[in-house]
C-alpha cells in the first residue's frame, strides 16, 4: 500500500515522542511501524475515529498514555505517498469535543 518513495511526518511538538525527522522510504517506514508494533506499549489505541484530518482521510485516536493523535494519509494513484501523525497537544487540544465523554472523563 505504500508507494516505494512515500514519506512519514510526525510531529510531538517536543512534548511527545517523535520522529525528529521524516521518515523516507516504504522499507524503512515499514520497519519503524515494525518496531513500534514489537515494544510493549505499541498496542492498539484505546478509541479512534476515522475523519478527514487536515482533508485527507484519517483517523483521531485516544493512545494507551491517554493523549490525542492524529493520523492522516495523503493517496495518489492508489497508493500511500505520505503519512502525518500529529502527537503535539497544544496542536490537538481543540478536538478532545469529538472523543465521547466517557472515555474523556477516564482520562
Amino acid at each position: 500500500m505504500l508507494a516505494e518513495a512515500a514519506t512519514l511526518h510526525t510531529d510531538g511538538g517536543g512534548k511527545r515522542l517523535a520522529a525528529l525527522r521524516p521518515i523516507l522510504g516504504a522499507d524503512k517506514i515499514s520497519r519503524f511501524f515494525a518496531g513500534l508494533a514489537r515494544k510493549p506499549d505499541g498496542s492498539r489505541p484505546l478509541w479512534s475515529k476515522p475523519m478527514l484530518v487536515n482533508g485527507l482521510p484519517g483517523w483521531l485516536t485516544v493512545e494507551r498514555d491517554g493523549l490525542l493523535q492524529t493520523t492522516a494519509l495523503e493517496l495518489a494513484e492508489g497508493r500511500i505517498v505520505a503519512i502525518y501523525i500529529v502527537r503535539n497537544p497544544e496542536k490537538l487540544r481543540h478536538l478532545w469535543p469529538l472523543v465521547p465523554e466517557p472515555m474523556r472523563k477516564a482520562m
